[in-house]
């Protein structure tokens, strides 16, 4: 499996997923920058990851990234997003992102509202920004008001499979993300040492991750049929 990484920031490569999916599927991995799209290979699958930049802002290579998915897609190729990626799917297929203001999450979050379990977590969240999917868009996590994971497919039948948290990150990336970033965490009201915490305190985190990298490569249609395309469908409801 031909799997296009487009690494956004060099401080959040593919980690954990693109381990996983060297070793559980063969992938061979080719990771570009965003600014290299142009003279990028086909491929089973896109993934494209996370950025301090947001979906929302107006900068050369995230609107020419939003046309490079919607391009790839009709053409059939199946999209997974990571955080800014999840964001940039969402724009791409017709969503919004914004950001939250002084809002911000960083640390590790489980998802209170979800379709199934295997997207609870708790999970590497890194962000300020807020999604908002098309109606047709399968929500599949849901936590605070905003949009934490979502499965779209295409009128091609192209599947895009996007969360806004960061399962390619464990603990060590996530305790250094916290020594490089001390305003968000401020904002977020939290502390290095409280991160470090929670990442210590975790238990079955490996199989929960297979859980989860599984079902978002099944969605995508890689390896087997998506669950929408098999008919099955539980969008997670707004909040009250």
């Amino acid at each position: 499996m031909k799997v296009l990484v487009i690494e956004n920031f060099p401080g959040a490569p593919a980690g954990l997923f693109g381990a996983w999916l060297e070793r559980t599927h063969g992938a061979r991995l080719h990771v570009v920058s965003p600014e290299a799209l142009e003279a990028a290979p086909a491929a089973d699958l896109i993934v494209t990851l996370g950025s301090p930049a947001g979906a929302w802002e107006d900068i050369p290579w995230v609107h020419a990234q939003r046309r490079f998915l919607q391009d790839r897609m009709e053409a059939g190729t199946p999209v997974v997003g990571i955080c800014f990626g999840a964001q940039i799917l969402a724009t791409a297929i017709g969503g919004r992102a914004a950001p939250m203001g002084d809002r911000t999450f960083c640390g590790w979050h489980a998802n209170e509202h979800v379709a199934d379990d295997v997207w609870r977590g708790p999970w590497v969240r890194w962000h300020g920004d807020h999604l908002e999917v098309p109606e047709a868009t399968e929500v599949l996590a849901r936590d605070q008001g905003t949009v934490q994971a979502f499965h779209h497919v295409a009128p091609s039948g192209a599947n895009g499979v996007g969360v806004q948290f960061h399962p390619e990150a464990g603990p060590e990336d996530a305790n250094f993300w916290a020594t490089k970033t001390p305003d968000m965490l401020a904002r977020a009201g939290t502390t290095p040492e409280a991160v470090a915490a929670q990442g210590a305190a975790l238990r079955g985190h490996e199989a929960a991750l297979d859980a989860l990298f599984t079902e978002m490569l099944r969605r995508a249609g890689v390896g087997g049929a998506s669950r929408s395309a098999a008919g099955v469908t539980q969008t997670v409801p707004m909040e009250a």
